[in-house]
């Protein structure tokens, strides 16, 4: 799934220049999906598509807005779209603070808000994630900012395993204890950062309870919340996790949009260099 925001500028705006600014960014020209995009933004697993598009300026009663929020007359449109891969609207405010820099303009966000460039600063000011969702729909508390960063994955382990063996065995791994109602235990090394819930409810068991009994031999007696942050290196932390695990119990996994994944699964999007591990 994707979205579009727009970002509406008070220049003549080429799409060889919307090239070059992605270019500067370390995107590429009209390269993937949409096919009509003029240049495409991907890193840390995030991506972004950007292409002008006149037409969005033919609406008289919208033109009157942006011309009156940017204190001149609107003369082009870039359309961004981004997938709801972690990182990606990170990589779209790049883009708009890059195009700011050379351009005047302002923003329209999912829900048709009108930023100017200072306010959407300090939306980025304030917010963690979902600097594009409209006021409406933001949660600023720190529950959600957690939420808007974090990838949830669920190990399956067997009936035998108790919560206290999980938490040794981060432990082990160098992790530590968690703090309070934020995690039971951490799993941090440089930005890369794994917090985990040894009983939550949104820990849910991976997949057909035949493929469940198949790998663990019976129903599942702990399943552990792993929520793996955004960040670089997290997700391979993640999978540094799983495997420890699998050198002492079996082990199955639910990855960040609900499939099963085996211990192979995972060894095998690490050795394909994959940076979503846990959403294949």
């Amino acid at each position: 799934m994707s979205r579009n925001v727009i970002v509406v500028l008070g220049a003549d705006v080429t799409s060889g220049d919307v090239r070059e600014l992605v270019e500067s960014l370390g995107g590429e020209a009209g390269q993937g999906s949409p096919d009509y995009s003029d240049a495409v933004l991907e890193r840390d697993g995030g991506t972004v598509w950007a292409w002008l598009d006149p037409g969005l300026l033919r609406y008289e009663d919208l033109r009157a807005a942006y011309a009156s929020a940017l204190d001149l007359p609107p003369r082009s449109a870039l359309v961004l779209e981004m997938t709801s891969e972690p990182g990606s609207q990170w990589l779209a405010a790049e883009i708009v603070l890059a195009a700011a820099d050379r351009w005047p303009l302002l923003v329209r966000d999912f829900g048709g808000e009108i930023l100017t460039v200072q306010q959407f600063h300090r939306r980025l000011a304030k917010r963690r994630a979902g600097f594009f969702d409209a006021a409406t729909w933001h949660d600023p508390s720190p529950a959600a900012a957690r939420r808007g960063r974090v990838a949830l994955v669920t190990m399956a382990l067997p009936p035998d395993v108790t919560p206290r063996h999980v938490e040794r065995l981060v432990r082990s791994l160098g992790g530590l204890a968690g703090h309070g109602e934020e995690a039971d235990a951490l799993l941090e090394r440089g930005p890369a950062r794994v917090w985990v819930q040894l009983a939550d409810a949104r820990a849910t068991p991976p997949g057909p309870a035949s493929v469940t009994r198949e790998t663990l031999g019976d129903a599942p007696g702990t399943c552990v919340l792993l929520e793996v942050f955004e960040t670089p290196g997290s997700q391979v932390l993640a999978a540094e996790l799983v495997e420890a695990a699998a050198a002492h119990w079996p082990v199955l996994v639910r990855g960040a949009s609900g499939q099963s994944m085996t211990v192979e699964d995972v060894r095998a999007r690490i050795a394909m260099g994959a940076i979503d591990v846990f959403d294949p």
